[in-house]
């Protein structure tokens, strides 16, 4: 029901409620009625959310991974499996866990002590125990625990920024409304979440617990991304089925060529076993987990910090950034941002005379007046007149001894109709007026009256007698890195939305400043959204800002920009941004923000700073590029020794390396090499090509390609040493040995042509990665251990080669491997092919 429609006496029927409030027996009844007043968590049961990480495809074929290592009798490789297995599920439990700290957030924030009228006394109660028909006695900096139509006022303000979006205070009062409103005008509400600034005031309680508005935005979250798969996830899962149909081929086929060239069945299957292994990438997984915690350890020294790891993979793919004004592009402080004096007399003079009282500044804007004009502790008033509601002044009286004067200030609109001026001088004075409020500014005018003694009160000034003295404009002061991070943001290919409570011209002058829009016809406004999802996603394809938004409209804005093809990301830090923080691909919640819009987001700016959003997209990229490259080097790798064991297979040539080996490939080398690829530089132009699209691939055909032309070139080199050697007669452990060289050097070869997809091994040397060289000698001394350490030669069946050979095995294998790939990359620029 509109309660602010209602009249009170309606309002007390309603509830059976009066003006001494309910009974101890009213408000039992009604807890059983309506249940306490917080917000209850809807979760899946614990069998669901235990088994969840395991109906996984990549986590089906770790098992099999694990289950093929166990039948070759290779314990420590089924172990490191299971581990990686454990350690997934893990992760999701505590991704899980996160989740649901929403919904828990938000019903702690709900308990506070309140001051209820019960059985006709005042009595603090736990704002838990509230109930529909509650009298409530609210005071100054109290939080509001519920919804309720107000009763009686003093001077009541109260900060709705955290639920609206509108910076400005909002003066209440008791009076029905006849007219519809939105939430941001129903001046005789109050609403859970929101503060009282100033004065004090008694309302009756309307909703509790879910039927809020707070407990309505609580409700949109209730079906949260961070259920469903990241975009990067998705394409990983792809390849990964992939793989499992491409080794599940390969090992029949493996196994068949093996049988036919005469090979033991038991000795056959070890072979294929092992193959199929090391086909497997299943230190992939764990390899991304541990980039992304590396990741997130960066972000963090750089101001953000992640809360959910499949942000970081998403992070390098928002194409928009949609973000509220208060708090985010703003300071949510109120500043003088204008001052215009009519006359001689100055307006700061009359504006410092104002303020009175101590200054009172629990008002924000006695705040920016006492900040700008600086008044004199000397400056007390003889008399105070708090704000008038119905005349929409205030005002201060000092005796100056011989005369006494009137100080004014209040709507510029009720000044100038009270004051003497000429019609051409208040022409004058209304052009100034909506010159300063066509900008977005918040415009206060000022006046002063010369009085011989002080009036009882505002009300019985009458006339047009205030000495008019000018207007003081003030807004929400910006932050002054923004206009810089936006236009950053856009230069690579991301456009920032302006969503935000405040009016029209407010947002499109802020906007204007720092680079969101240009043109009145990039603004629409809230009651100007389509109702039907269609059409908004068409509409708000040229719109930039967003003005008179409602916290629901932010999360239907957020779906329109995903279903037109958006990778969305929202900023926020009150109450209002929790839906929509919830809804976007990314959601960016401030550091100084509300706790909820801290638990509702995935990333934590904790400097506050909108820079920091593009630093974190520009480190998402980069993990997401490191991503790629350990997935082109482990898959090239792979499909080499594939590829080598076919070829020999069908040539009728010995097979180029035992089990083992293969194993002791996919183990030592693979992880040496990997996680150094993981922690790769970002490419120069990382933050000046447009975001990858949503449905593009994690490989796309040019870098498959080049997989293909790495896989043969690395068959070709140990192809080619087999031949060589089995013409010279010498024996299988001899070629085997070879060609266990040959392929770990090819392999560490590929790991230089991963470290970039366009740059050139010797361009890419000027961008040093540390962990690349400690990766290399890892790799170099574990390789020397098994040549000649001989109890490992032993166990990996590898005998002592001529110097000459292991020099020119190495020489053709990085030869081969270098120049293909560098060939590739040159045509690869010539025709400027990008992923972008």
């Amino acid at each position: 029901m509109a309660w602010y429609k209602q009249t009170l006496k309606k309002v007390y029927s309603s509830f059976e409620s009066s003006q001494s409030g309910l009974s101890s027996a009213q408000v039992k009844d009604r807890l059983k009625t309506y249940g306490p007043n917080q917000l209850e968590a809807k979760g899946e049961s614990v069998w669901k959310i235990i088994l969840k990480p395991f109906k996984d495809v990549f986590v089906l074929v770790l098992a099999i991974a694990a289950t093929v290592s166990l039948v070759s009798h290779e314990l420590i490789d089924a172990i490191v499996i299971l581990a990686v297995i454990i350690l997934n599920a893990v992760i999701y439990y505590v991704q899980q866990y996160a989740t649901t700290r929403v919904l828990r957030s938000l019903k702690r924030h709900n308990i506070s002590e309140v001051v209820a009228l019960r059985d006709g006394d005042e009595v603090k109660v736990s704002s838990a125990d509230l109930v529909p028909g509650d009298i409530i006695i609210l005071s100054e900096g109290e939080r509001i625990s519920a919804d309720a139509r107000l009763i009686e006022v003093d001077e009541l303000q109260v900060d709705e920024a955290s639920l609206t979006g509108e910076s400005t205070p909002i003066r209440k009062h008791a009076s029905t409304i006849n007219v519809n409103k939105q939430i941001y005008e129903q001046d005789n509400m109050v609403f859970q979440g929101t503060y009282v600034l100033s004065g004090s005031a008694r309302a009756i309680v309307v909703g509790t617990g879910s039927m809020t508005e707070f407990g309505k935005i609580a409700s949109l979250t209730s079906d949260t991304k961070a259920k469903d798969k990241s975009p990067v996830q998705e394409k990983v899962d792809k390849i990964v089925a992939l793989i499992v149909k491409f080794v599940a081929i390969m090992s029949i086929l493996v196994f068949i060529l093996a049988l036919f060239r005469g090979i033991a069945p038991n000795e056959a299957l070890r072979f294929v076993l092992s193959l199929s292994v090391s086909a497997v990438p299943e230190g992939l997984p764990i390899a991304i987990t541990v980039i992304m915690v590396l990741g997130v350890g960066r972000m963090a020294k750089k101001q953000s910090l992640v809360r959910n790891l499949s942000a970081i993979e998403d992070v390098g793919l928002i194409t928009t950034i949609a973000t509220d004004k208060t708090g985010t592009l703003t300071k949510n402080k109120l500043t003088v941002i204008d001052d215009w004096s009519f006359g001689d007399f100055k307006v700061g003079d009359v504006a410092k005379l104002t303020l009175g009282d101590g200054a009172r500044l629990g008002d924000p804007l006695n705040e920016a007046i006492s900040k700008k004009f600086k008044p004199k502790q000397s400056s007390e008033p003889d008399e105070f007149y708090p704000f008038d509601l119905k005349l929409r002044l205030s005002g201060t009286y000092y005796d100056e001894g011989t005369k006494g004067y009137l100080y004014i200030k209040g709507s510029p609109e009720a000044i100038l109709e009270r004051s003497s001026l000429s019609s051409k001088d208040l022409k004058k004075c209304e052009s100034v007026m909506h010159e300063m409020a066509s900008k977005g500014y918040r415009v206060i005018g000022f006046a002063r009256q010369n009085i011989d003694s002080p009036p009882k009160d505002l009300a019985v000034i009458t006339g047009k007698k205030f000495e008019f003295v000018g207007y003081i404009a003030f807004a929400d002061e910006l932050r002054p890195e923004v206009a810089k991070a936006i236009k950053a943001a856009q230069a690579a290919g991301i456009s920032v939305r302006l969503i935000t409570g405040d009016h029209y011209e407010t947002a499109f002058n802020i906007s204007k400043q720092i680079g969101i829009a240009n043109h009145p016809s990039q603004v629409i406004q809230g009651f100007e959204l389509p109702k039907d999802e269609e059409k908004l996603a068409e509409i708000i394809k040229e719109k930039t800002v967003f003005a008179r938004i409602l916290p629901e409209d932010k999360f239907r804005i957020l779906n329109a920009l995903k279903r037109s093809g958006e990778i969305t990301a929202m900023t926020g830090d009150g109450v209002n941004d929790v839906p929509a923080l919830s809804n976007a691909h990314i959601g960016f919640a401030m550091g100084s923000g509300s706790d909820i819009a801290k638990d509702a987001g995935d990333i934590i700016l904790l400097d506050d700073n909108f820079n920091t959003i593009v630093t974190a997209i520009s480190e998402g990229r980069r993990i997401y590029d490191n991503i790629k490259r350990m997935i082109f080097y482990l898959l090239s790798t792979s499909l080499g020794e594939v590829l080598t064991m076919i070829a020999a297979l069908i040539a009728g040539l010995p097979l180029p390396v035992t089990a083992t080996q293969i194993l002791w490939i996919n183990l030592a080398t693979d992880t040496a090499m990997v996680l150094p690829l993981g922690l790769e530089p970002a490419e120069l132009d990382n933050m000046k090509k447009r975001p990858r699209k949503l449905k593009s691939q994690l490989l796309s055909k040019h870098i498959i390609a080049r997989m293909l032309l790495v896989s043969l070139s690395m068959a070709v080199a140990v192809i080619i040493m087999v031949v060589w050697l089995n013409q010279r007669g010498e024996s299988l452990a001899y070629i085997q040995t070879v060609s266990f060289l040959s392929l770990i050097v090819s392999q560490w070869a590929n790991a230089l042509n991963a470290r970039s997809e366009t740059q050139s091994i010797v361009e890419r040397l000027k961008a040093p990665n540390p962990s690349m060289a400690i990766g290399f000698l890892v790799a170099i001394v574990f390789q020397i251990l098994v040549m000649f350490f001989e109890p490992l030669a032993r166990a990996f069946d590898v005998v002592p080669i001529k110097a000459s050979d292991l020099i020119i095995s190495s020489i053709i294998s990085v030869s081969l491997v270098l120049i293909t790939v560098e060939v590739h990359k040159l045509i690869f620029r010539r025709r400027n092919i990008t992923d972008y």
